[in-house]
């Protein structure tokens, strides 16, 4: 391990270079400069742990990969294993079902309890969209899922003024239609957020 530096910097562009990626991509990606990568390639400098977690996950290696002298010729070993994200996504759809299980069980439960005055049980199917849409962005932020979140956060804006919208049309019969004004200034500030925690990571 006395030249770890370069062996990680061999093991890198290995990598980068099996994802014909140049170095500005790679930069992009990753949220850092491309001199920096220039350096962690040349051996000039050794990139963080954080960064390492982060290419890791990018190239779908696991750690071990950079700091074995060449790795590349044995990348099967070092292949991270794919359950993980099979168990990322089947937990968030567990977390959806589980709340279209309470939409549905208060529309059904509603819909025939004479006892109860409310006639729009229907509009819990309807808040059942927003709500699945926060379930999926709550875990694409804690699992780094990016473009999901963005999209999932996309969703929810909108599906949740949709929701208001006719919230309000059923019970009292007002066309605020000017709440979807409100989803313009939010879109955009969803890119915005996302533009920042790229920069962040």
């Amino acid at each position: 391990m006395d030249h770890l530096e370069q062996i990680i910097a061999q093991n890198m562009t290995e990598l980068r270079k099996s994802k014909k990626w140049t170095q500005a991509e790679l930069a992009e990606k990753i949220g850092y400069s491309d001199k920096s990568v220039s350096k962690w390639e040349r051996g000039e400098a050794l990139p963080d742990t954080k960064v390492l977690v982060q290419m890791a996950e990018l190239f779908g290696v696991t750690l071990d990969f950079f700091v074995t002298e060449n790795a590349a010729a044995e990348r099967t070993k070092f292949e991270a294993p794919k359950s993980e994200l099979g168990f990322r996504i089947g937990v968030e759809l567990l977390a959806v079902c589980a709340v279209w299980l309470i939409a549905l069980s208060l529309f059904l439960f509603g819909s025939n309890s004479p006892a109860l005055q409310f006639k729009h049980f229907w509009l819990a199917l309807i808040w059942a969209i927003p709500a699945s849409a926060l379930v999926m962005v709550v875990f694409s932020l804690l699992w780094k899922f990016r473009v999901p979140a963005i999209v999932f956060e996309s969703i929810l804006c909108w599906a949740a003024l949709a929701s208001l919208y006719l919230q309000f049309l059923v019970q009292l019969q007002a066309n605020l239609w000017h709440l979807f004004l409100i989803g313009i200034p939010l879109q955009g500030a969803i890119i915005l957020w996302a533009q920042i925690r790229k920069q962040r990571l």
